[in-house]
């Protein structure tokens, strides 16, 4: 694993550097806006890096006998579709949001297929088989989290660190709690993310673009789809470690849906683009989100591994406070 990890850092730093040398020359930059958080034309599509020195490395991983066929083929295949889709919106030949939702769609109906649907899952005392009505969950359950990264992909370094931290937090969990060796994806998901970090410092030299960010937060669901077979605790835990995403994205889009505001239009309301616009810096705001998911979600999520609290008490106990402070910070309000 020592010289897998280190093989994919190397993959996602060459390439991410060689993308951005290419952006700049064929001028492939994020202009700034007014909704925009940064203030110059920054090269964007380094995500195409991440999801190849993922796969690289989930390829290893299966040739090593660390994962199955049908777990390489659940998470590889849907995900390079949603990676192909992001890289033709980055590049601008995919601008419909109606078709971006459809292909979105099509990859998370393939991705639970390919999982074997949702599996049992425990609420409070008693296991649940959800059937029909589970399966069509999980499909919504991807595609909201693939969109929700893309939400959240809007200042340096914030999914990077959240990659990083909740990879890495799952990745303990499974090792200390379990026999499982899915560990092994999420220390080469941590791995992929690594190398592309150093060009996303503030100020960023390069950003994910949608071909990374929802590439991202798509195999992130559909990897908890897998765990959630075996491991169903460790799943819960992967909701309870994703909180901060998860609330400031439901938050901001409740609110701009009750103020009749078209929600599939750019804007920069979410809670952390408040608060980095107060603090008139992203480097705060990301590594605070780093410094949660560690330090407050990560605790309640081995609480939920270990059966020390029922998962629904957990994700109260994690989500509550974050809701409060999405709201507290004016997610999806307008502020002058």
């Amino acid at each position: 694993m020592i010289a897998i990890f280190a093989v994919v850092v190397t993959i996602g730093f060459t390439l991410t550097l060689l993308i951005q040398k290419s952006a700049l020359k064929t001028n492939r930059l994020d202009i700034p806006n007014e909704r925009s958080s940064h203030t110059s034309p920054t090269p964007r599509g380094a995500g195409l890096a991440v999801v190849v020195a993922f796969l690289l490395g989930l390829l290893a991983l299966l040739v090593d006998n660390s994962i199955s066929d049908d777990v390489f083929l659940a998470i590889a295949l849907p995900g390079l579709i949603v990676a192909l889709i992001g890289l033709l919106d980055d590049r601008g030949h995919l601008t419909s949001a109606k078709w971006r939702l459809v292909g979105h769609f099509t990859c998370a109906v393939i991705a639970v297929w390919l999982a074997g649907g949702l599996p049992e899952l425990p609420l409070a005392n008693s296991t649940i088989n959800f059937g029909l009505a589970g399966d069509i969950a999980a499909v919504v359950y991807l595609v909201w989290m693939l969109n929700l990264f893309n939400f959240m992909d809007g200042i340096d370094l914030i999914t990077g660190v959240q990659t990083f931290t909740t990879s890495a937090g799952v990745a303990v969990l499974l090792l200390a709690s379990t026999e499982n060796d899915l560990w092994k994806v999420f220390v080469v998901l941590t791995a992929s993310i690594l190398g592309f970090l150093f060009f996303n410092l503030p100020p960023a030299k390069i950003f994910l673009g949608d071909v990374g960010s929802g590439f991202i937060g798509f195999i992130t669901a559909v990897i908890s789809l897998v765990i959630a077979k075996d491991e169903p605790l460790v799943a819960w835990s992967m909701i309870i470690l994703h909180g901060i995403f998860v609330t400031d994205a439901t938050v901001t889009l409740l609110r701009r849906l009750l103020s009749r505001e078209r929600v599939y239009i750019a804007h920069r309301t979410h809670a952390y683009q408040h608060l980095s616009k107060k603090l008139n810096r992203h480097l705060p705001v990301s590594l605070g989100v780093g410094a949660i998911n560690l330090l407050f979600l990560l605790p309640i999520a081995w609480l939920v591994t270990e059966s020390k609290i029922i998962p629904i008490f957990g994700i109260i106990i994690a989500y509550a406070p974050l809701i409060i402070v999405a709201a507290l910070l004016n997610a999806g309000k307008k502020v002058n």
